[in-house]
């Protein structure tokens, strides 16, 4: 496969869904500020930048102060810098990735408080980007959200401007997913076990999900179910897919196995069967597993699930107007996944969903979207797990709303969902739900007893 030949592959769903990509001619310099870049929430921001730009770009350049990599990120002690570079050239093996300074005419992708362009600062639950000086306050807390978020809102407003400097500064509070910097500094609890995380998919929401999972902890189980093969055009898309994994032709689930085992993930296994076919799935026990992250659509996924008396549900999806989808599903509190996506109309559920796009020469919807609305979603399934580990939860409605906005500025939006009459959900038996899901961990979400 010649570099062209890779490319057109790469950024193949880029193509479909934008019609364009970044410029391969001008590099983008990701400059991490030195007092940032010694921190928790600056190496956040910098790796999540380095693996988002480096799939939108073959032109990454590397500008890091000389700092190893702490802890809780699982590649502790690791060169910051070395890291970064071999991630990137994993991911795109044609790239010209290296570490300099920056030069005249390069896009500067400043990562700190403040820059003469503009700046990218995020910490805590909040994040900023554009021109001037960030409005959100340094946390000592180790959370990946408020850094994550504001690199992919950066990423975002590059793409839509086709690199243009950031001209609108923009803030957003990721505990409550609203506009403007958050009211409050609340921690993420620490050496929480997270409980068993059943993923739905191992497309790239479903892999971003659990990327920024272990950004934060690797105290969780994980059963991935998927059937799919890595191919080149999923590497664009996804934060943990490598040229490896596609040119060896292995299974999304097993890549993502591999990923958490190598960060440090013990109890993890996959299964590379649709949910219909699983034999796991079909057998599963009361109180098995703790979440569900239903991160496909295929084969009437969803009505299986809500068929079978789910516990906690959290997932995002992308669609076509450059905008994610938050959903939370809280058994016998909020409408179903089938309210949202009834099983009668499965197609136009999918490509509202996905972002889907219709294939010229083959005339079949082909699932399409941009790199950060991928990294977005996965950002807003991880965090509300993390969340629900906190008391009072949830904090925000049952359905969020992201808006990358490509002709205005990104905004969040509020969209509580309503149940849908005759749906699954109208006539399942409380009790046998109850019984399948009173021993969970996140139980005390959905029944009246406190002390369950």
């Amino acid at each position: 496969m010649t570099p062209d030949e890779w490319y057109d592959s790469f950024h193949d769903r880029t193509l479909r869904y934008a019609g364009r990509v970044l410029s391969r001619d001008r590099p983008i310099v990701i400059e991490l500020d030195a007092e940032y870049g010694a921190r928790y929430d600056g190496q956040v921001a910098a790796i999540v930048a380095a693996n988002l730009l480096s799939r939108m770009s073959p032109r990454v350049i590397f500008d890091f102060p000389s700092v190893s990599i702490v802890k809780p990120l699982p590649w502790a002690q690791a060169s910051l810098s070395e890291f970064v570079l071999s991630a990137a050239r994993a991911a795109d093996p044609h790239g010209a990735f290296l570490c300099r300074q920056r030069e005249e005419g390069d896009f500067v992708f400043h990562l700190g408080r403040r820059s003469p362009i503009a700046a990218v600062h995020g910490s805590g639950w909040g994040a900023f980007a554009g021109p001037g000086q960030s409005c959100i306050p340094d946390s000592n807390t180790n959370n990946p959200v408020g850094p994550a978020l504001a690199v992919i809102t950066a990423a975002a407003r590059i793409f839509a401007s086709n690199l243009a400097p950031l001209d609108l500064a923009v803030a957003f509070d990721g505990f409550t997913w609203s506009d403007g910097p958050p009211n409050v500094d609340a921690p993420l609890p620490t050496n929480v076990d997270l409980g068993q995380l059943w993923s739905i998919g191992a497309g790239s929401v479903g892999t971003a999900a659990l990327y920024f999972l272990t950004l934060a902890t690797r105290q969780f189980s994980s059963v991935v179910f998927d059937m799919d093969e890595v191919k080149v055009t999923n590497l664009d898309r996804s934060p943990i897919f490598t040229a490896e994994d596609a040119f060896e032709n292995r299974l999304k689930a097993q890549a993502a196995e591999t990923y958490l085992r190598n960060v440090g993930v013990q109890n993890v296994s996959f299964e590379n069967k649709p949910l219909d076919l699983s034999v796991r799935w079909r057998d599963r026990q009361e109180n098995i597993p703790d979440v569900v992250i239903g991160a496909a659509n295929e084969r009437n996924v969803r009505y299986l699930i809500e068929q079978s008396f789910p516990p906690l549900q959290i997932y995002a999806t992308t669609g076509r107007n450059w905008n994610i989808t938050g959903f939370r599903h809280i058994p016998l509190v909020d409408p179903c996944s089938c309210c949202v996506f009834p099983p009668g109309t499965p197609m136009a559920a999918t490509i509202c969903a996905e972002g889907s796009v219709r294939d010229p020469v083959t005339h079949e919807d082909v699932d399409a979207a941009l790199p950060f609305l991928s990294f977005g979603a996965g950002l807003f399934t991880a965090a509300e797990i993390l969340k629900a580990q906190m008391p009072h939860y949830p904090h925000s409605p049952n359905r969020i709303f992201f808006s990358a906005s490509l002709n205005s500025a990104p905004h969040f939006t509020h969209a509580p969902m309503a149940r849908r009459s005759n749906c699954v959900c109208a006539s399942r038996s409380e009790p046998v739900h109850r019984r399948m899901i009173e021993t969970t961990k996140y139980a005390r979400l959905s029944l009246a007893d406190a002390s369950i």
